[in-house]
């Protein structure tokens, strides 16, 4: 396997050999180039083997990849053994594979979730690039569903191989006696010589053999170390030759010779990769390709299809002045745990250590705006918002509206297990008054880093109660870390009143616009926030003042 690198600048002269001067753009020396796509491409008229492009996201500040290796060490690991090694040692060979893997599921999926995508492949201004049909199948896929099948079934293997080893053994009373002399003892018939039960051909055998054989080949294609059932020879180099060159003709010929549903699965996996196998023999222009151009489209709608709520209503994520918001979601609010808000986010396909530029922040800020309108004026005109709430009518205090930017990092282990949510970066507050964080100007900005391997394993992902869990889990760590945030800045006060809430109010408004909110079910209590190093104000008459710490 050919394994390239988005966007790093590769010599011409490496890429010619491999890749379609479409897919990669001449730099300004002339003799440099990089890649603008990510996904899968196979083209028999160049090489034998397949070419993924992985994202720009592995790439560290020095254009490193795996903490140590050059990216084009990777430009042959069938022939680059230095390079194969080392990562043997690494133990990184495995996760390539799986990598590739889900890269390519991704990329089709999101080709299957954004059908106005699929443009075909001789359009220049195609997003996503593809000549693989809904029917047909990659030899990534193929290896995937053959790896799969031997982990669920390595009890049936080895049950398959005890039975038939035991028939073996089993004598054959009707053969024995019609085929051999018996002598007698005491007026009882002995034998010397038993015949046994024994098949001429076990055919359910013969195919697993195949189909060990078969991982055996990706074993030593792909560097991989499939496990393969000791039980079962494989055939040898010249005999998985000569099956290969006729692999159809072969399965066609013991197809109806066994009745197990589950060899049966195993015997169309095998017809599949041996059809298609032949078809590139057959074939020498044979090509597949599964591109897209800009991956953060990909990785944007990675992150919508994990943590945002698909049916909300359309102009709060298409806004009337034309900006579209990324991700937004309704979840429990940062201040208490009856009242719901809307959580804004923006997936930046950067890397872990890019800086966001003031358009990005800027851009982000009125997003948040524009929300908050959009539920004032349903407010305005009696519309119910049900458990949503951005405005205190008594205080005229607003919520805080959580705000937040999410970017791509691949941790040194290449976890995919921990979503290894961390904070990243905090932005200067867009406010008009200071120390006021219940005003309606005051806004708050963070960005975060999550597991590119994280969210990508979990959106390829076929069970929605397993991206039920990712989406709870995740909501609640962003939650989590910006109710820390909170804490850590402000110091926060529960005003208990004593008689005339509303009078309280009007008589302290003026000392307190801002500074107060009140959370649906308080009656006679207020929240009061304070920066912390500034005045807190406990010389109110007709109250108690209750220390009070956001709750995560």
């Amino acid at each position: 396997m050919i394994i390239l690198f988005e966007e790093y600048h590769y010599e011409i002269s490496q890429l010619e050999p491999i890749l379609s001067e479409r897919y990669y753009l001449p730099l300004a020396d002339g003799f440099r180039c990089k890649i603008n796509y990510v996904g899968y491409y196979f083209d028999a008229s160049r090489q034998a083997q397949p070419v993924m492009i992985l994202p720009k996201v592995f790439l560290d500040d020095s254009g490193k990849v795996f903490g140590n290796f050059d990216p084009t060490d990777f430009l042959d690991l069938t022939a680059n053994a230095h390079t194969r090694n080392a990562l043997k040692v690494e133990n990184k060979l495995g996760f390539l594979y799986e990598m590739n893997t889900w890269l390519f599921l991704s990329i089709k999926k999101f080709n299957e979730r954004n059908v106005s995508n699929r443009i075909s492949e001789t359009s220049d201004l195609a997003q996503v690039i593809s000549n693989i049909g809904q029917q047909a199948i990659s030899e990534l896929e193929i290896m995937r569903s053959l790896i799969r099948f031997n982990q669920e079934h390595q009890q049936l293997f080895t049950f398959i191989k005890k039975t038939n080893s035991s028939q073996n053994h089993k004598t054959d009373w009707a053969k024995t006696i019609s085929r051999k002399t018996a002598y007698f003892q005491n007026g009882s018939p002995h034998y010397l010589d038993t015949l046994n039960k024994q098949k001429t051909v076990h055919y359910d055998e013969e195919l697993i053999m195949l189909f060990m054989s078969v991982l055996e080949s990706f074993n030593q294609k792909y560097f991989l170390k499939i496990p393969i059932n000791s039980l079962y020879k494989t055939l040898s180099t010249t005999e998985f030759k000569s099956f290969i060159n006729n692999g159809t003709r072969t399965l066609k010929r013991i197809k109806y010779k066994y009745f197990n549903d589950k060899l049966l699965k195993l015997w169309q996996l095998l017809y599949v990769f041996c059809e298609r196998n032949e078809k590139i023999k057959a074939q020498k222009s044979f090509k597949e390709v599964l591109l897209v151009r800009d991956f953060n489209i990909v990785f944007e709608d990675i992150v919508d299809a994990l943590l945002a709520e698909p049916n909300l209503p359309k102009q709060l994520k298409e806004q009337n002045d034309g900006k579209k918001i990324d991700h937004i979601y309704p979840y429990q609010d940062l201040l208490t745990e009856q009242d719901f808000i809307y959580h804004i986010a923006d997936s930046k396909y950067y890397g872990a250590n890019a800086k966001l530029s003031k358009h990005d922040q800027a851009k982000q800020y009125t997003y948040a705006k524009n929300v908050i309108q959009y539920n004032i004026d349903w407010l305005n005109v009696d519309k119910n918002t049900g458990n949503i709430k951005y405005r205190d009518e008594l205080t005229e205090g607003y919520n805080v509206t959580p705000n937040f930017f999410i970017s791509a990092f691949v941790n040194d282990n290449l976890d995919f297990r921990e979503d290894g949510l961390k904070f990243k970066e905090n932005f200067k507050g867009n406010n008009h008054f200071t120390n006021r964080l219940f005003d309606r100007d005051t806004l708050i900005l963070r960005a975060y880093n999550i597991n590119f391997l994280y969210v990508l394993s979990a959106y390829i992902q076929n069970s929605n109660s397993q991206k039920e869990t990712f989406k709870k889990h995740t909501r609640k760590q962003f939650r989590t870390e910006l109710v820390q945030y909170l804490n850590e800045k402000f110091e926060f006060r529960k005003i208990i009143v004593a008689s005339d809430i509303e009078q309280f109010v009007e008589q302290n408004f003026k000392k307190l616009q801002g500074k107060i909110y009140r959370p649906s079910g308080w009656e006679n209590e207020l929240l009061l926030a304070v920066e912390k190093g500034t005045s807190v104000f406990e010389d109110f008459e007709n109250c108690k003042i209750e220390s009070y710490y956001l709750s995560v």
